[in-house]
């Protein structure tokens, strides 16, 4: 059968994360939901990864296999959109290979965690405001916070940084890119690397911030990251899954959505 690949953008909140639920309201649910009314057929989707409840995606990729000649990527996402609700929207299609994978095919991941400063007196973000963050109180040492951030860089073991009934045997970890991007009242945490760990992403954005706000020292941050390290104290905690984003998904040369150059902040 032809084998399609998708991009798709979703306001994580109202849903159960990514991958299929028995309750059903997974992304991935209402989007075989959607090809079953389209097509009348009972397609299966594969995505690039897992999302958690609560968290969005500007670029999640999946792929399926679809029978019958007429479908084509635009007649396919046209008609998944009319089918979706306004929380989910395709963005792009694509016939790709027989042997295309979205998740074994990946090469890099690309994250964002957004988070939104506070005033003394404020003790809820402004419903103007972007909605998909997490919040915080000011000050942060932006030093700290930025020599803690690039210990980070390469392989690290990662086993305090997710969650420990699910930890693999290995915890260990590449990141290729990271950075912070500060605005007026926002602080956004980039994350590039081929894979990560459940909620590995959250725990890393909560450590830093309280280590850049002082509520954890420096060395203490490093030594969570040694193999055989004790559970640290304060415990680590997951940030909000609201503010983290799952920005795009590469595939290489092999990419069916290739993009420009800029694909960081810092071009990395």
């Amino acid at each position: 059968m032809p084998r399609f690949a998708f991009v798709v953008s979703y306001d994580g909140r109202g849903f159960q994360g990514w991958q299929s639920q028995i309750r059903g309201n997974a992304v991935q649910d209402h989007i075989e939901e959607a090809f079953c009314r389209l097509t009348r057929q009972d397609v299966r989707i594969s995505g690039s990864g897992r999302t958690d409840t609560g968290v969005s995606a500007a670029g999640q990729v999946f792929h399926c296999d679809i029978a019958g000649p007429g479908w084509t990527p635009d007649s396919l996402s046209r008609g998944l959109n009319h089918f979706l609700s306004p929380a989910i929207r395709i963005l792009q299609a694509a016939a790709v290979a027989p042997d295309f994978h979205a998740r074994h095919d990946v090469v890099r991941k690309i994250y964002r965690y957004r988070w939104v400063s506070l005033s003394r007196k404020a003790r809820e973000v402004p419903p103007t405001e972007d909605p998909f963050c997490g919040t915080f109180s000011p000050p942060v040492d932006w030093t700290l916070l930025q020599q803690a951030t690039k210990l980070l860089e390469g392989s690290n073991d990662f086993t305090r940084f997710t969650v420990q009934k699910s930890c693999p045997e290995d915890a260990r970890r590449s990141i290729d890119a990271i950075q912070w991007i500060a605005g007026p009242n926002t602080l956004d945490l980039w994350v590039a690397g081929r894979g990560f760990l459940h909620m590995m992403i959250r725990y890393l954005a909560m450590a830093l911030l309280e280590t850049g706000q002082q509520k954890r020292t420096l060395k203490s941050f490093q030594d969570l990251l040694l193999p055989g390290s004790l559970p640290p104290v304060p415990a680590l905690h997951p940030a909000p899954p609201q503010g983290l984003s799952l920005m795009r998904v590469f595939y290489g040369k092999n990419d069916p959505f290739p993009v420009g150059s800029l694909t960081f902040p810092n071009g990395k």
